[in-house]
């Protein structure tokens, strides 16, 4: 390689890598926003809880936390939920969200900013991005929404028969002694099939042997 390329490319790396450990230094003890690495399901007419917390443990009764949806066009003052000067700023929630987001006042106490969102409808399926402007971190949930069937609510099965699964099991059991039985008997019939194979050709060729003797003798003589 041309040393004047080595010239420009050495440093620029260097000035990267640098500057990367500088970020790397002034965000350490800084606090993060965490919220779910994976899609948050839900039922349609169910509830849900979207996680988000700060760490490390900070009071976040006196901040402003803003929830609002980066994924559809709405008013800029208007939020699915919005917490400032410690309480729920109703008057800026947008419509569809009206009555129904909450937060928990003891958990803000301990950085648990996250929203609770009751009696879910279609349009609430998307993206929901939580701001901290103080502390100039955010983060985004996705909720993803399905309809309720009873494969999602397993309250809704039905009890399992105890007394037919007995039933099963014990038929299984049954059903296995006597394969376990059989495949035995296969294998001792097998092994006698082989060993009477070995002792007839064995025998075979001790008489053979005998007769081969006995005529030898008889030329001899």
């Amino acid at each position: 390689m041309d040393l004047s390329v080595l010239a420009f490319v050495f440093p620029l790396l260097t000035y990267c890598r640098v500057r990367k450990v500088l970020a790397e230094q002034h965000n350490e003890g800084r606090p993060q926003l965490v919220g779910a690495s994976e899609p948050i399901r839900a039922p349609l007419d169910g509830d849900v809880i979207l996680p988000c917390v700060v760490q490390p443990e900070i009071n976040m009764e006196d901040l402003k936390v803003r929830w609002w949806r980066p994924d559809i066009p709405v008013d800029p003052n208007r939020y699915v939920h919005l917490h400032r000067e410690h309480q729920h700023q109703e008057a800026q929630t947008m419509p569809s969200y009206a009555g129904r987001t909450e937060m928990f006042a003891d958990g803000l106490k301990l950085g648990n900013v996250s929203l609770r969102i009751r009696n879910l409808q279609p349009s609430d399926d998307g993206s929901y991005r939580c701001i901290i402007p103080h502390l100039g971190i955010a983060t985004t949930v996705r909720l993803e929404l399905f309809e309720p069937t009873t494969t999602h609510f397993p309250g809704n099965l039905q009890t399992p028969d105890l007394k037919k699964e007995t039933d099963v099991k014990v038929g299984q059991h049954h059903w296995s002694s006597w394969v376990a039985v059989l495949s035995l008997c296969i294998f001792v019939v097998v092994a006698a099939g082989v060993c009477g194979c070995f002792l007839r050709h064995k025998y075979q060729r001790r008489r053979l042997n005998r007769l081969l003797l006995t005529e030898r003798r008889g030329r001899g003589c």
